[in-house]
């Protein structure tokens, strides 16, 4: 049981895989993606219970994070018309998260995505995009979600660029 968080954090991969290829919205998509949520949230808990954090767990929560991001992405598009504002708003921000994963490998020699508050309410915003469009207008959520995710790609940028070395845990709220 040595790598029991890594296994939880690596159904999120599996998870992701799967949705991807289930009828949108369909009952398996929601087993999918629920699951995926559950292993996000437990993974951490687990490891820090039994002990097992590893910048390996780290590396692959990270991961395992774009990845399901990637899945949730490709079965929203198929889906729902995206005003072109959302597209400019996600261009820029992923050309920043780019950038910044880009100086993180020549600063620190490995991948650098930091565990940072911000991140993790842009990843609960993106895990709960299908159920927030159900809700709201697409403008509305596509205002909440870029700004956020705009915030934590910025401070994960200037982060990086000030950092001497590589704190993937630094919980900065907009850098101290």
């Amino acid at each position: 049981m040595k790598y029991t968080a890594n296994i939880i954090t690596s159904l999120r991969i599996a998870f992701a895989f799967v949705m991807v290829f289930q009828p949108s919205f369909s009952t398996a998509f929601w087993i999918c993606y629920v699951g995926g949520g559950i292993s996000d949230m437990v993974d951490g808990l687990v490891a820090r219970k039994l002990n097992q954090q590893s910048s390996t767990g780290a590396k692959l929560d990270s991961i395992a994070d774009m990845i399901f991001a990637l899945a949730l992405f490709i079965v929203v598009i198929k889906n729902i018309d995206f005003p072109d504002w959302i597209w400019l708003c996600g261009g820029l921000i992923a050309l920043l998260r780019v950038i910044g994963y880009l100086i993180g490998l020549y600063k620190y020699k490995t991948f650098s995505s930091l565990h940072t508050y911000a991140n993790k309410a842009t990843g609960a915003l993106i895990f709960a995009f299908p159920l927030l469009y159900s809700i709201m207008d697409i403008n509305i959520v596509g205002i909440i979600l870029c700004v956020v995710a705009f915030l934590s790609s910025l401070e994960e940028l200037i982060i990086t660029v000030k950092s001497k070395e590589l704190k993937r845990d630094c919980k900065s709220i907009f850098i101290k």
